[in-house]
Parts: C-alpha cells; sequence; structure tokens
C-alpha cells in the first residue's frame, strides 16, 4: 500500500465570546470563560502543535496515513458559548475544500479533549494539561479518526484508537482494526 498524504491545515485559535443570540437558546454545555465575556487565547505552541502531528502521524502509519504537509497559523474566532452552536460555528467556517482543518483552543465547552467531524478536528490543550507524554498527539489522533471514519466511538475494546473514554493519564494502545483501516484508507483518497 502508498501512503496516502493529506493535507492539514493547523490553526492556533483563539476564542472570542459572541453576543448571545436572541433568535437562539443556548443548547450543550457552555464554556464558562466565553459565557462570561472573556477571551481565550489558545496558549498552543508551533512546537506543540508540530509534535501532536508527529504523534498522530505515528498512529495513523498503521493505514498509511500520513498528515502532511501541515501549515501553522494563527487565528481569532468569535463563536458561541455552548457546544452545539459552536461546533456548528466551526464546520461552517474552518471546514477547508481541500484536506482537513485543526484548530488547537485552550478549551472546549464539553469535557472531551476535542472534536472532529466532516473536514475539521479541535483539540482542547487545557484537558491535557498534566497529562501522560503523547496525550495530545493521541487526542489528535482519535479526532482525525472522526473525520476519517465517522462520529461514532467504540465501547467495545479499550486498545481501540476510537474507544468512547480516553484518559490523560492512562496510556492508551490506540489501534485500528482491518475494516477501520480500509475505511479510513477510503476516506483519506477523498480529502
Amino acid at each position: 500500500m502508498a501512503t496516502i498524504r493529506v493535507p492539514a491545515q493547523a490553526w492556533i485559535l483563539d476564542l472570542w465570546a459572541a453576543a448571545p443570540s436572541q433568535s437562539r437558546r443556548p443548547s450543550g454545555q457552555r464554556l464558562t470563560a466565553l459565557s462570561n465575556g472573556l477571551a481565550l487565547p489558545s496558549f498552543w505552541s508551533r512546537e506543540e502543535i508540530t509534535d501532536a502531528f508527529q504523534l498522530a502521524n505515528r498512529i495513523w502509519a498503521q493505514a498509511e496515513i500520513e498528515f502532511a504537509p501541515v501549515t501553522i497559523s494563527d487565528r481569532s474566532e468569535t463563536v458561541p458559548d455552548d457546544e452545539d452552536s459552536m461546533w456548528i460555528y466551526f464546520v461552517n467556517h474552518l471546514s477547508p475544500r481541500h484536506g482537513v482543518a485543526v484548530g488547537f483552543v485552550f478549551d472546549l465547552p464539553s469535557n472531551e479533549g476535542g472534536w472532529g467531524g466532516g473536514r475539521i478536528a479541535l483539540v482542547a490543550g487545557a484537558k491535557s494539561i498534566g497529562a501522560l507524554a503523547g496525550y495530545q498527539g493521541g487526542i489528535l489522533a482519535h479526532e482525525l479518526g472522526h473525520i476519517l471514519l465517522g462520529s461514532g466511538h467504540r465501547t467495545d475494546d479499550p486498545s481501540n484508537l476510537m474507544f468512547d473514554r480516553r484518559h490523560p493519564r492512562v496510556a492508551s494502545a490506540n489501534l485500528l482494526d482491518q475494516g477501520q483501516i480500509q475505511a479510513a484508507r477510503t476516506i483519506a483518497q477523498t480529502l
């Protein structure tokens, strides 16, 4: 098998609080800092993002998929404070026409370390404070998995990359089964 390369646009993504919408009530969990009108700088460095992609690429090497080249840029976005509206905003504003986009933010409203789907992923640095080395790369690989494999989580195999519970202080095996490898390669070719 030849390695499939998927271009990735990485954003050091600072978040600003959007004015509350009169037409839509917030749904889902809310990000307290944004609810209070505070901005959230990303706090990610280019070196940390490069390291996360190197680790994620090691995990995806089992499927002979590589996220490269990776372009890293700074960006600020004014976003709603609730998880549902925020995800919709990101899908509408970060989705690239080719490849994938990954926003590296300080925090997200949910307890997850990131979100992924469509052509975008987000990784929250706050969830990895005090984590094992490599946790950020594992979260990035998992969120890229949502792009390549859909939104579902696995609940049957803790060694699988798409297992639904990932803990920052417990090592994950990050394995893919043969069906996941074939499905991921099929989607990767379309990106």
